[in-house]
């Protein structure tokens, strides 16, 4: 044990400490101690190797760190593999950035595939050791060098296994769907990437009239927010029970009066009208007929835009198309109630479209420009100001505005995207969508609540669409012969060796590797790989059994992520457990929230917001950053991240730092050594505090057994201040200052030992730097060589809850003391004459008067029911309304009772009757008077009343108190050690040869009549008679005689 500096820097406490972990292989014999312990199984989510990590990313690493720590603690055998994903967009994306390029036009023909490919997994890798690096800056402990890596042969091969298992329970198809396409990346995306991607975007609003083909001057009036998408019009729907009206319009057109008709839902027809006045001069309307929607069923219409789409004309000659068609989805809420359908452009218009037999006609490239018609080549979202330019001329055009609404986006890019029919991969997530709801309900949710917000989330989920059409990824096992169009999915490596009909070296087996390799076909026809690649997600989702590479499950005792990850994640890695062994691949699964900066926004690059983990860990330190993380407030919550909370965490440790340092420091220089016999010296205080370090241990367990982070953490804090550094190292301040064989200094050292001890070990979690810190000082040579190689215990048996009830309530007085000086400015330098305590804390002022005088101060104790004097005042308003013009007599009446005697009657009988007057409460107003020398304060077992007399006496005592006070300050600011001893000259107060030596001992100095003064300073004192000292105080260094 070393004396130990109380100025501390806790970022030099990190390095020291990795440099100890790293030089003695820490984590490699933690992980050896353990290896016949029970298992603990824990699967890393994966983070995006695309960049450096940022808050969300730490805190997310940190709360699995301090998880895994304390099931280590626990003797647990931890399976604590990182995780990394390395495919996918989000890496494709930053490579793309890299070459300056953003289409597959531009990796193809300026770069080519193969390289493409090669500079992805470059990215990949080179980042994953950027991340890995700040991980480790965090102090966050995982099996890094075993890591699993989606890329990897062995994760891929488990990959195509899982889908030849899915195919063999007949879950996988390969179906012309609508769904999400990006045009940037020129990809379909799934309906779970793009959940939380929604943002606010103006498009156009339009109001179309769709003419009817064999009736004059009578329109189809339809609404649409993508202009674009006329060009692909087939059907018109409507509701069948819906009522709609034919409405007579006069238009004033220049040429004169023109009669039009204009079918729209009856209840919509006001708000139509109102919006084509805006373009149209409208003399007159009304509605001339009303029709259920069933009955427009089979009408012909011309779609706006047939002469700019010559296929359009083609579709336009089959019976069913351009016509109108029933429709359960339309409805009322906003619009005409007419929904015109592009049966290649929408999921509902798909659905209507296969319904009615209607092709599904999607004239769009996978970059998003028409492929047919007058705007063949032009993005299609620019050509909505020429459809609606085109419209006008055609007069068709009803009205024209814009609408903000929410719109979907890709994940990584950004980018707005298309409803686009293509034909994918789909994984029949429908058909087994209520066996995933069934087995979500057996795992622990925390928060609870998450269980319903995922439930819900499966319960609207569609098939899940795993083929992308792109190069970085696992390519698709699947084959499709050139002859006879079968296909055939390959599960393995070994099984595609035997089945190629080419040779090709398989040791890697991303594209365009695998693009190489031709099969045979049962029908003697060659089979071609299909170009795509599976969807990242299902990367992450294979997590649970491939980073291991089981083929079985292994469910995970715990996993952790963001909120986002709700519906993404967890569903992914569950929809494919659910698909091979239908159980849900986890046992207890965690939510937590996103980092925000101080005003609630997401940091940006843009916003200039942003907190870089590795700036923050570098100024205050890992274990500060940990620790503010877990306690900023509950986990399941946004943190508004907040540079003075991670202040104060700061002070908190700087606080436990301190404590530290004044137990060891008195301990080095009594030559402490800590031994169990010490501990039959203890005193009240001693065995409080023990008893109070094992409750906190058996609660901390159960905290991080569920995991309760933030209930983990304010409870170490509130230890730290309140129990250990505010309460116990005040009461047991003077022991230490005693001879150095005194029992009850040797019992308060051992005490704080074992509480030392015990609260790093419980620490140690979340702050693993300080806490190893700490323990490398405290520990004695038959300990183990890391805090970590210890187990988390209670001493069931040093636990007294009486003990604890009892020393909590002597608190509760010593603060109602402390808040009353506080109420008349008399400071705890100065005694109190006497306190009045009720005789409900009798029993506590007999054992613990002793703790209540010298920590509030307090001369004499009296335990009596302290007599207040009460005096009543009328309440001429309420007596007036009742007594009128006998008030008078009726306060007579009052004044005529004891008023101590009429308030306890009231509180019990409600109403007193004096003479004739019956009084009521609301009568008179009682007041509680006390002598001006008395305070009185109340707490939960009555009130504490203080007798604040001030003699001469006390006066005295109080100065003295001042003087060490500065003293002590001096001695601070010229920093001496404990055990140093100094020459003191004083003026300006005097005092007896008794007090002056008690100030000696008190400030390890000698007074003298002239020093050579170090350090010289003038203090002006006021005491509480209103007198003034100025008090002059030089010190000078020296050696004890």
């Amino acid at each position: 044990m070393e004396e130990v500096k109380t100025g501390v820097n806790f970022r030099e406490i990190d390095l020291e400490i990795k440099r100890f972990w790293e030089e003695k292989d820490i984590y490699r014999k933690v992980k050896k101690s353990l290896e016949h312990g029970p298992e603990f199984y824990f699967v890393d989510g994966p983070p995006y190797c695309s960049g450096a990590i940022h808050l969300g990313t730490a805190w997310n690493k940190i709360i699995k760190d301090t998880v895994l720590r304390f099931k280590r603690l626990q003797g647990y055998n931890v399976l604590d593999k990182a995780g990394w994903d390395m495919h996918g967009l989000p890496i494709e994306v930053k490579v793309e950035e890299e070459f300056k390029i953003n289409s597959k036009k531009d990796i193809e023909n300026k770069i080519g595939t193969e390289r493409f490919i090669e500079k992805c997994k470059e990215f990949a890798l080179r980042n994953k050791e950027v991340m890995e690096r700040q991980f480790k800056n965090l102090g966050v402990w995982l099996d890094w060098e075993n890591a699993y890596m989606p890329i990897e042969r062995d994760y891929i091969e488990t990959g195509w296994w899982t889908l030849k298992k899915a195919h063999e329970r007949g879950l996988l198809s390969k179906d012309l769907r609508v769904g999400y396409w990006c045009p940037r990346c020129e990809t379909s995306l799934a309906e779970h990437e793009v959940r939380g991607e929604y943002k606010e975007v103006v498009d156009p609003s339009i109001y179309v009239k769709f003419p009817l083909k064999d009736r004059e001057n009578t329109y189809l009036i339809i609404w649409t927010t993508t202009p674009w998408t006329l060009m692909a019009n087939m059907l018109v729907a409507v509701h069948p029970d819906f009522n709609y009206a034919y409405v007579k319009v006069i238009l004033d057109n220049e040429e004169g009066d023109v009669e039009e008709y204009w079918i729209v839902g009856e209840p919509l027809v006001e708000s139509v009208v109102k919006r084509a006045e805006k373009s149209h001069n409208i003399k007159h309307y009304q509605v001339v007929k009303t029709v259920k929607g069933s009955e427009l069923e089979g009408l012909k219409y011309i779609t706006p835009l047939l002469e700019e789409n010559e296929k359009l004309k083609e579709f336009s000659e089959m019976e069913k198309v351009h016509t109108v068609v029933p429709g359960e989805h339309v409805s009322l809420e906003e619009g005409t109630g007419l929904v015109h359908t592009a049966t290649g452009f929408g999921e509902e218009d798909f659905e209507v479209g296969k319904r009615y037999g209607i092709p599904i006609y999607s004239p769009i490239d996978d970059r998003g420009r028409y492929t047919e018609g007058l705007w063949k080549g032009i993005f299609v979202k620019e050509a909505d100001r020429y459809i609606i330019e085109r419209l006008k001329e055609k007069g068709l055009l009803l009205s024209e505005g814009k609408i903000k609404h929410s719109y979907p986006h890709c994940w990584r890019c950004k980018t707005p995207l298309l409803f686009r029919a293509t034909e994918q991969w789909f994984l029949k997530i429908s058909k087994i969508k209520d066996e995933i709801i069934e087995q979500a309900k057996s795992v622990h949710w925390v928060p609870s609540w998450v269980e319903t917000r995922y439930i819900n989330g499966v319960k609207y989920v569609g098939d899940w669409n795993i083929s992308r059409q792109r190069y970085w990824g696992i390519p698709i096992p699947i084959w499709i012969c050139e002859k006879c169009g079968s296909y055939e999915v390959i599960g393995s490596v070994k099984e595609l060796k035997e089945r190629m009909i080419n040779e090709v070296d398989l040791e890697d087996l991303h594209k365009p590797t695998v693009d190489k390799v031709f099969l045979r076909c049962h029908c003697g026809g060659v089979m071609k790989r299909v170009p795509d690649v599976l969807d990242v997600w299902f990367d992450s989702g294979l997590a649970p059994y491939a980073s291991m590479n089981l083929r079985e499950l292994k469910k995970a005792d715990f996993i952790v992520e963001g909120h986002d990850q709700v519906t993404k994640w967890f569903y992914s890695q569950h929809a494919l457990s659910a698909i091979l062994f239908k159980d849900v691949p986890y046992k207890k699964c965690m939510m937590h929230g996103f980092a925000l900066d101080e005003k609630g926004n997401k940091m940006s690059k843009s916003l200039g917001n942003i907190v870089n983990p590795d700036d923050v860990v570098e100024e205050y330190g890992a274990d500060i950053l940990r620790f503010y993380l877990l306690s900023a407030n509950k986990a399941w919550e946004d943190i508004k991240f907040s540079y003075n909370e991670l202040k104060d965490v700061r002070s908190l440790f700087n606080t436990l730092w301190n404590a530290y340092a004044f137990a060891v420091n008195y301990m080095v220089l009594d030559n402490f050594q800590p031994k169990d016999e010490y501990m039959k010296y203890l005193k009240d205080e001693d065995r409080w505090i023990i008893s109070r370090i094992n409750t906190l241990a058996k609660e901390i367990v159960e905290d991080l057994e569920i995991p309760h982070l933030h209930s983990y953490t304010w409870k170490l804090k509130d230890f730290i201040l309140e129990d250990l550094s505010r309460w116990y190292i005040r009461l047991i301040r003077s022991r230490t200052w005693k001879e150095s064989e005194d029992p009850e200094k040797l019992s308060a050292y051992q005490t704080l030992y074992y509480v030392l001890m015990k609260l790093i070990l419980l620490l140690s979690p979340v702050v693993p730097h300080i806490s190893e810190k700490i323990y490398q000082n405290l520990k004695t040579e038959e300990m183990p060589e890391s805090v970590f190689m210890n187990r988390i215990t209670v001493d069931e048996e040093y636990i007294d809850e009486t003990l604890e009830e009892d020393m909590e309530l002597v608190r509760e007085i010593i603060d109602a003391i402390m808040r009353g000086r506080d109420r008349i400015k008399y400071t705890l330098r100065y005694p109190i004459w006497k306190i009045i305590l009720p005789t409900t804390v009798e029993n506590i002022v007999n054992k613990y008067g002793h703790i209540i005088k010298e920590q509030g101060n307090v001369r004499e104790i009296e335990v009596a029911e302290f007599q207040e004097s009460i005096s009543v005042k009328p309440n001429y308003r309420e007596l007036g309304k009742v007594f009128k013009s006998e008030v008078p007599k009726v306060v007579e009446a009052i004044k005529s009772v004891d008023p101590k005697v009429l308030k306890e009657r009231l509180e019990k009988e409600g109403v007193v009757k004096i003479g004739e007057y019956e009084i009521k409460p609301e009568y008179v107003q009682f007041k509680m008077e006390i002598p001006e020398n008395i305070v009185g304060v109340e707490f939960s077992k009555g009130s504490v009343y203080m007798d604040i007399k001030l003699t001469e006496d006390i006066i005295k005592e109080g100065l003295m108190r001042e003087v060490i006070r500065r003293i002590q300050s001096m001695r601070k600011d010229m920093d001496l050690d404990i055990e140093e001893w100094v020459n003191i000259k004083m003026e300006g107060v005097s005092f007896d040869r008794d007090t002056l030596e008690y100030i000696e001992r008190e400030v390890r100095g000698k007074f003298l009549d002239e020093v050579n003064p170090d350090y010289k300073k003038v203090w002006e004192i006021k005491t509480p008679d209103n007198k003034k000292y100025k008090v002059e105080i030089s010190i000078e260094r020296c050696k004890k005689d």
